[in-house]
């Protein structure tokens, strides 16, 4: 009989354990918590149930092991079952194996979740049945148990973090590479081993298989040259051979039977025209297209502007949790354009962010950009700390919540084009949520 750990008590735990537990595996339920209600109701089921479980110190014995996405890859647990023969994998891995449906993966360093979201609406307009999640964090389109038990029509759609790819066994039909640089690296230990967990995305596909790839970006690129399957690229600078680019104000769609043009939807900036592009050519790939290709509507939290104060745009950039997406944010405004709201925490998972010389360094990068641009920044949380040092003291305000900091900021945004909140570091998800409400709060009072 094979044995099963599956951490965690929340939804997806449950049902995966629920599911496990009928095809005779002897499944133990694991975790840190209390266990849930729904939790304690498969003891009926034989599931053995370990609350408030230090996994780190003993994670028992295991053929197979589901783990959370949250878990860091570094974590003893993961070395220890690693070290016992135990295989290690997620929820998103069950899919992947289970779906009889073809699978579609995106991953990448930024822009997964609005690729995704703009694939789904472009292959549903096209008239394909998608199944994806919609209770993940944050808009995430990750695997959740609304795929379980595996769908067998249409296709399965789902946005692969490292997190998630670390803990695969598997590789989608369809493999969408947006782009790479590193980020998160104190999940995995090191940029090598956080490329290879994104190198998982191709490195079980067969030649019957697809990569769709950002072909200007030269590290996802080679990423995608693991893959034996056929190579669908997208552009916003130069023509691929099969895909999707930019010609003039018309994204053009290239394969073996000719091209195909649209124009360039209304008010799409660049990371969403990259977005655009990726989601178009796999599309292509996946021989869904659509006859028109109207202008999608972008996932929250991402860049989306929100109102007006005044003459003063307000964008809710809350998803930004690392200095390279603020970076993307301010790099096409003018200068002392902005009024920037920063901040946030200095550890995820109880590991320290952006400590890495890699990630130093883009946080060096991200922040001579917001200098450029920014009139004025307003810095909140523990990360105010670690970013004052790069800003003159005459241009910095300090806050100690982020809802001060949005106050203080609306407060001197006068003058400002934009008044945008893109953290660099993480926030927790409560936080996030409220940017949009304390902005559009402004927008209204101001009415």
């Amino acid at each position: 009989m094979t044995r099963t750990l599956v951490e965690g008590f929340d939804r997806g735990a449950v049902t995966l354990a629920r599911l496990l537990a009928r095809e005779g595996r002897r499944v133990t339920l694991a975790g840190p918590d209390t266990a849930s209600q729904q939790a304690l109701a498969l003891r009926a089921k034989g599931v053995e149930i370990r609350a408030h479980a230090d996994l780190d110190a003993n994670p028992g014995q295991h053929d197979e092991a589901f783990l959370d996405v949250w878990t860091p890859e570094v974590a003893p647990r993961v070395a220890l079952l690693r070290e016992s023969g135990c295989v290690v994998r997620c929820l998103g891995d069950f899919v992947l194996e289970r779906s009889e449906a073809p699978t579609i993966g995106v991953t990448g360093t930024a822009g997964k979740t609005t690729t995704a979201a703009f694939l789904a609406y472009l292959l549903r307009t096209a008239g394909v049945t998608v199944h994806t999640s919609t209770t993940a964090r944050a808009a995430n389109l990750w695997p959740t148990d609304e795929l379980l038990p595996a769908p067998a029509d249409g296709v399965v759609l789902m946005e692969l973090t490292s997190s998630h790819l670390c803990f695969t066994t598997r590789s989608p039909r369809i493999a969408v590479i947006t782009c790479f640089w590193p980020d998160h690296l104190e999940l995995h230990g090191s940029l090598d081993r956080y490329r290879a967990a994104k190198e998982a995305i191709v490195s079980r596909q067969s030649p019957g298989d697809v990569v769709v790839v950002n072909e200007d970006d030269v590290d996802a690129a080679a990423i995608a040259s693991g893959s034996p399957g056929r190579r669908f690229g997208f552009s916003a600078k130069a023509e691929v051979d099969a895909g999707a680019f930019v010609r003039g104000k018309e994204v053009v769609l290239r394969d073996a039977t000719g091209e195909r043009s649209f124009h360039v939807p209304a008010r799409v900036d660049g990371p969403r025209l990259q977005a655009l592009l990726a989601a178009a050519a796999t599309a292509l790939a996946a021989g869904a297209l659509p006859e028109q290709l109207g202008p999608p509507q972008a996932p929250p939290f991402r860049a989306t502007r929100v109102g007006q104060l005044g003459d003063t745009e307000l964008i809710d950039d809350g998803m930004a949790a690392t200095p390279a997406k603020t970076a993307a944010a301010l790099r096409r405004r003018a200068a002392g354009s902005v009024v920037l709201v920063a901040g946030g925490e200095l550890e995820i998972a109880g590991l320290p962010v952006h400590s890495s010389p890699e990630e130093q360094m883009l946080l060096e990068q991200a922040c001579a950009e917001a200098r450029r641009v920014a009139r004025l920044v307003v810095l909140f949380g523990p990360a105010a700390a670690r970013l004052a040092p790069f800003f003159d003291r005459s241009r910095i305000v300090r806050a100690q919540t982020l809802d001060e900091a949005i106050a203080l900021a609306s407060e001197r945004a006068e003058g400002a084009k934009v008044l945008v909140v893109s953290p660099m570091f993480p926030l927790p998800p409560a936080d996030r949520e409220r940017i949009a409400p304390a902005l559009e709060t402004l927008a209204q009072a101001r009415e």
